[in-house]
């Protein structure tokens, strides 16, 4: 009797596994088409945001053609400035460095880690630390910008063993369908073009609760390029953190070392913040690093190690 009822056991989880190994490779008739059907489109933003975001053309790498020489034939000799030239020397003011309070510089490096990630989640699309990134980038605007109010935090995002990325090799893209784990699910592709990688993602919780990530940033190079972030509540309230980046270059704790950052949102009352940073910066209270004095004595350069 035991072995007849082990034989059924088999025989059940067997059949079972069979079929789950159908379903998922028969596709269902109302799946929705890949990126390059042209169907799949996200919705678009929520009315009443009076800022949009600009088309990213594709950057080229040849320089403008050199201006053409001017003909001075049959010029006047009083118009060919013939006369010497007198070089003006302007006292030099230098260039006021800002200083920004440790808590803001936190949080630049906090969400420049997360808007670098746009350039590294087509290499390992699959990455739950990355996504976790690009879904936090939000909650980092609203906190920098003091409009972290009754902010709609959502659920921590987990990856499950069984969730695949699809790839549409017609546009070279990783396209996300219901990814994820537990009540947080992802829906969106990242679709690298030329010079640029472009970003659209959508993270749908329990009720309401919504994000919607979006960004179009250069591959290499500074990073240059824009991005936004939503967030809906249980209630529909909906938090709009937006931002551009122009020619920035970062160090390895995430604080930029040049360029220009533009952050700017609005919260569910109507309050409107932004945040307008060039950089190089000073932070407060940090202690600048000494300068080695590399020179002897006499005056002559000190050989330090092989430099």
């Amino acid at each position: 009797m035991r072995k007849f009822a082990a034989f059924l056991l088999i025989c059940f989880f067997a059949i079972s596994a069979a079929g789950n190994v159908f379903a998922q490779n028969a596709a269902p008739a109302g799946d929705a088409p890949l990126l390059s059907h042209g169907n799949f489109e996200p919705p678009p933003p929520p009315p009443g945001y009076a800022v949009s975001l600009p088309q990213m053309q594709p950057f080229t790498s040849a320089p403008p053609p050199p201006p053409s020489a001017p003909v001075i034939d049959n010029v006047p000799e009083s118009a060919k400035f013939n006369q010497p030239w007198v070089p003006v020397v302007a006292p030099h003011a230098g260039r006021a460095i800002p200083v920004l309070a440790p808590e803001t510089a936190n949080h630049v490096k906090r969400i420049m880690r997360s808007l670098k990630t746009c350039r590294t989640i087509f290499d390992k699309p699959e990455s739950q630390e990355e996504l976790r990134r690009l879904l936090n980038t939000g909650r980092i605007g609203a906190e920098m910008l003091g409009l972290a109010y009754r902010f709609p935090v959502p659920s921590k995002f987990s990856v499950s063993h069984n969730d695949r990325v699809l790839r549409d090799r017609s546009f070279d893209a990783a396209e996300y369908r219901n990814f994820g784990d537990f009540d947080l699910r992802l829906n969106g592709w990242v679709k690298p073009i030329q010079t640029a990688v472009y970003t659209d993602l959508i993270f749908d919780g329990r009720s309401r609760r919504r994000v919607h990530f979006r960004s179009q940033f250069t591959r290499t190079g500074p990073l240059t390029g824009f991005f936004y972030a939503y967030h809906w509540d249980v209630y529909g309230n909906c938090w709009k953190i937006q931002g551009s980046l122009d020619n920035i270059f970062m160090r390895d704790d995430g604080l930029p070392s040049g360029g220009d950052l533009t952050i700017y949102g609005a919260d569910a009352s109507g309050r409107v913040m932004q945040l307008a940073v060039s950089f190089p910066v000073k932070v407060q209270g940090e202690v600048e690093p000494e300068i080695a004095d590399t020179r002897h004595r006499e005056g002559q350069r000190v050989s330090i190690g092989n430099r």
